[in-house]
């Protein structure tokens, strides 16, 4: 079976040090993105807030897949 690609908006809670903090509020956007990307890599967070697949994505998978789902922002809280 083919697998499809879906896109969301996921609401987690990382675990951070205060210099990852003054890395993720600094200005050097490019360090910041390379630290989430590695906090994710590390598991340092938890999945725990609003959570949800906006419209116009729910619009593009139809189109994509051929599927007829509800168009308007599918919602969770987690």
């Amino acid at each position: 079976m083919e697998e499809r690609r879906l896109w969301m908006r996921l609401g987690v809670s990382f675990s951070i040090t205060e210099a990852e903090e003054a890395v993720i509020f600094g200005e050097d956007t490019a360090k910041a993105e390379e630290l989430l990307r590695r906090l994710v890599a590390e598991d340092r967070f938890v999945v725990d807030g609003d959570t949800y697949i906006p419209s116009v994505t729910v619009e593009e998978y139809n189109e994509k897949y051929g599927t007829d789902y509800e168009v308007g922002d599918t919602e969770f809280d987690l």
